[in-house]
This record gives C-alpha cells, structure tokens and sequence, in this order.
C-alpha cells in the first residue's frame, strides 16, 4: 500500500508483512542411516538460475568511490543504492541484511593461515555483538566491508598548518576524539585548523582508528554490485530418512562467488587469494591500486572464489519474505525460499566427501569432470531404488 492508500494493482500482495521460514522435517538420528556430502554450484550462466541473480542493483559513485554510506538502519535504502521496485537479486537481499546485522557472516579462512580456504565448516565468524554493529563499531565494518566491497584505506587524516606551511598527521591516542579536539586549542594555528573538517566526520575517523594507529579518512571503497555475483556455492547434505522412507537434501551453507585477481606464486602449492574485482556499469573489471590509491582497470587472468559463507538456515528466515519473478503469471511470485525448498535451480556438483577430501578438477578435467558429477548423482539415486524389493 502506498501514501495515501494507495493499492498498486488489484490486490494487496501479502497480508502477512514478515513471515517466517518453514522448519525442515525433523530427523531422528536412529532414522539418519545413511548421507553424503556434496558441494555443488549454482551457475549465473544457466537459464534456470536467472531469478537468483536478476535484476542487477548497483551503487552511484564519485568516480572513485562509492556514494552509498549508511550511518545507521534508516538510511539502509538510501537512494544511491539503485534497486528494482518490486523485486531483488538473492545478492540484493543477502548484502542488505548483512549491513543490518541479521546474518552472520563467515569467512573463507582463518586469519593465521589464508591459504586454506575451509570456511564452508562455518569456523570463522565476524563476531558481533547487536544488530547495529555494522554502524557502531568500526572495527568490525572494516572487517565485513573487505568482503563486500573492492577498495583500501582512505587517506590519512592530515591537517595543514597555514602559518608554518607544514601539516599535522593525527595518531590516535587513548583520549576521546572530544578530549583531542579540545587540546588543539594550544595550537597557534588553532582557528584554521579546525575550518577544513567537521566535528562529526572527525570523530568517525578517530573511532574508526585503533589505538597509537594513524587516523584515516573514510576507506575508499566500491560495493559489490549483483552482476558481480557469478555463483553461489552450497554445501548439502543428501541422506535417507528411514521413518518417512525418502532420500533428502537438506542445504547447511552458501557462499556468493566473485571474480578476484589472479596472483601467480610459484613458491607454493596453494594460490593466494588476490584482490576482489568491482565491476563498472559498463562491465568494466576494476582493481584497487594500493600504490595509486586508485582503481585501475584490470587485464590479467582472473580467479573466481568465495567471498564468504553464509549459514543457510539463517538466511531461510530472510529470504522468505522476498520474492522472485514469475514469467508465467504475476500473480504467482515465489519466494526465495521456495526456489530453494522445491529446487527451482539447476547446480553442478563439483566436491563430494570421500577419504582425499579432493575436488572434481583435481582428478577430472573440462567435459570429463561434468561426466563426473553425473555419475555421483546416478550413484546416490541408484543407493535409494536399491532399498527396495520389486
């Protein structure tokens, strides 16, 4: 319903504003008899998965950075965030309620090793400690913003001095930013040093910085877009339930998948992860250039991965309340949990559980490993006609 009571269209859409996910089918552990993990890949190329990352968002820029900064949750929907009215990508509504603290976000490795990526356990969460985190403490936005968005630092917070010509680096100390700015009152040059920044921006700063740390302006930073969003990978458990007769899937996790820069080590087995590309309006990939201080456009060989997972029964409770389009009729929009619960997609399987803990790629390779895949669904279909007597 819009101002005025206003209804666009014939009736009104929903009659339950927020809904909450249908719980799964309890299994006993008596009933759990037998189950395999896989991973599996839903590709934004395959028609079928169209309604997952469809229509694209993006975010209105500077030419440097993006414009979207929210300061708290009423500004979440700030109009330089441009959106589709009626309905979002998964990566829309996966990126919004990160921001308003309602999942839980989980890296792809543990900050003492990066080079083993087993973030899928859901082993190393961004703690927070309420829902307005994202907007109150600086250190865990820092942390969330490097895995939804391609920048680096801003530049340090620096006031001229007009009189010596010299200037002023800030080093935070234990004093509140109050408790600084009242001692610049010492300073001869005092009355121009204060004309080039406001209070407010400077107290951002300061909290943002840690301790002995010097103070920095806002980070430069782009926001991923949804046609950044190349696949989303889950993890699933398929299993037979004795009690209801029936071989199951159940999804435990799911990442977003983007392209990264591709750096080449030869020194070890394992390639480092690089520098997470942003995309222009035009399809442009771009780079953070930490040496300019710019973004760069990117030419080299590039390497699709995970930009962290997520815990999927969490994000049920979410994307229940958001719908998917209908091609057929628009009066029958799905949500996003039904694509998921009644399996509207399509998804490669590309690692199972098995004694080398390896990936398809890494035995198989191009249409071999497709051949592959097929072959562990027919596997694990033939388990379950093999139950029973005819």
């Amino acid at each position: 319903i819009l101002q005025g009571g206003v209804v666009d269209g014939v009736v009104i859409k929903d009659e339950i504003p927020v809904r909450e996910a249908i719980p799964y089918e309890h299994v006993r552990l008596a009933d759990y008899v037998w189950s395999k993990r896989v991973f599996s890949r839903i590709d934004c190329r395959e028609k079928m998965n169209h309604d997952l990352f469809f229509p694209y968002d993006n975010f209105e820029d500077d030419g440097l950075s993006s414009l979207y900064r929210p300061n708290d949750a009423s500004e979440i929907d700030d109009p330089s965030w441009f959106k589709d009215q009626k309905h979002w990508s998964l990566w829309t509504v996966i990126m919004r309620h990160i921001l308003l603290g309602d999942l839980t976000v989980y890296e792809v490795s543990s900050e003492v090793n990066p080079l083993i990526e087993d973030g899928f356990s859901l082993k190393y969460p961004i703690e927070k400690q309420s829902k307005n985190d994202y907007f109150e403490v600086g250190f865990y936005k820092n942390r969330v913003n490097k895995l939804i968005a391609a920048g680096g630092q801003g530049p340090k917070f620096t006031i001229p001095r007009p009189i010596s010509g010299d200037t002023l680096p800030i080093q935070k100390t234990n004093q509140t930013y109050r408790q600084f700015f009242d001692s610049l009152k010492n300073d001869p040059d005092y009355e121009e040093l204060v004309k080039g920044f406001s209070f407010e921006d400077g107290e951002r700063w300061w909290n943002a910085a840690k301790v002995e740390g010097l103070v920095r302006k806002d980070a430069i930073a782009r926001f991923i877009s949804s046609n950044n969003i190349i696949a989303y990978n889950i993890k699933e458990d398929w299993f037979f339930d004795k009690e209801r007769s029936l071989l199951d899937r159940r999804i435990i996790s799911i990442a977003p998948v983007a392209r990264f820069t591709y750096e080449d080590d030869t020194t070890t087995l394992a390639v480092e992860r690089g520098s997470i590309l942003a995309y222009s309006k035009e399809g442009i990939p771009l780079f953070f250039d930490n040496a300019s201080n710019s973004y760069e456009e990117y030419k080299g060989k590039v390497d699709e991965r995970e930009m962290f997972w997520l815990y999927f029964p969490e994000l049920r409770n979410i994307m229940v309340n958001y719908y998917v389009y209908n091609d057929k009729s628009d009066a029958q929009w799905m949500s996003f949990d039904d694509v998921f619960w009644k399996r509207k997609f399509t998804a490669q399987i590309y690692k199972v559980s098995d004694k080398f803990d390896r990936e398809l790629e890494d035995f198989k390779y191009g249409v071999d490993a497709l051949y592959e895949a097929e072959k562990i669904k027919d596997d694990m279909r033939k388990w379950e006609h093999d139950v029973w007597n005819y």
